[in-house]
């Protein structure tokens, strides 16, 4: 499905040092390979949370030049297929998106879904598979962003920490984070909760190979500019530190 001028299925990113943390960004762009078009999604939509994790891959960096860590990410929109659910979630590829309709992605057949699969999904999720072979992280930090209105539902939260058979790492988080910035609303679970069918790199890599984890789910609209992005990517470090420094 892919071609040259397609981007990569996988990014692969690393600080200086050993790497110890590995960082993942499912949602980090709102590419479309030339092969699917524009998916009959108008341009604007494609700039919507809809289309990608705003502000994520750019958080994600960021922090990368603040802990010694890996960075597995990609550039593929999660309308074109979701690398964080699975083969048996609905919302793998989807035809509705918060209320928005992907002509692109109506009866698909089972190659057509395979097809996006072998190029974009599979090759993203080996690469974690093979960093974690290869050495073994002390954590494994997921980094998302969500929007703050979805349908009927204003969001308070300015981020949700996440994590289902292994909290520990979720609840340090929190508390970190709350001691840093007080200001701040801070949630476990919240917006989203984790299980086996709606994500994937949780149960897959994180609980699948019993690594220390969490799902960070930050408030779009504080990631809109570089001076949000450092406090993020700031405020993330200092959990991380925790976490590195209690050995959960």
């Amino acid at each position: 499905m892919l071609t040259a001028d397609d981007p990569a299925p996988v990014l692969f990113e690393r600080s200086p040092g050993a790497g110890g943390v590995l960082l993942t960004c499912e949602h980090g762009g709102r590419a479309i390979p030339r092969a699917l078009g524009d998916l009959g999604v108008a341009a604007a939509d494609m700039q919507r949370h809809i289309a990608w994790d705003i502000g994520a891959l750019a958080l994600s960096q960021a922090l990368l030049q603040r802990v010694s860590a890996r960075l597995v990410s990609q550039h593929f929109s999660r309308l074109v297929i979701d690398c964080n659910r699975g083969p048996a979630s609905p919302d793998l590829i989807p035809a509705i998106s918060d209320e928005t309709h992907v002509p692109g992605n109506r009866n698909l057949s089972q190659s057509e879904i395979q097809a996006r699969t072998s190029a974009i999904h599979t090759p993203f999720h080996d690469c974690i598979a093979a960093e974690i072979v290869r050495d073994r992280p002390r954590l494994l930090v997921s980094i998302h962003s969500f929007t703050p209105v979805m349908g009927q539902d204003r969001r308070r939260m300015h981020a949700g920490f996440l994590a289902n058979r292994m909290p520990e790492v979720a609840a340090r988080f929190m508390t970190a984070i709350g001691a840093a910035a007080p200001e701040l609303v801070l949630s476990l679970n919240e917006p989203y909760t984790v299980d086996d069918i709606s994500d994937y790199t949780v149960p897959v890599h994180g609980e699948g190979n019993r690594l220390p984890h969490v799902l960070v789910e930050v408030r779009n609209d504080q990631l809109q500019d570089p001076a949000g992005i450092s406090r993020w990517a700031d405020l993330l470090a200092i959990a991380i530190r925790d976490v590195e420094a209690g050995e959960p």
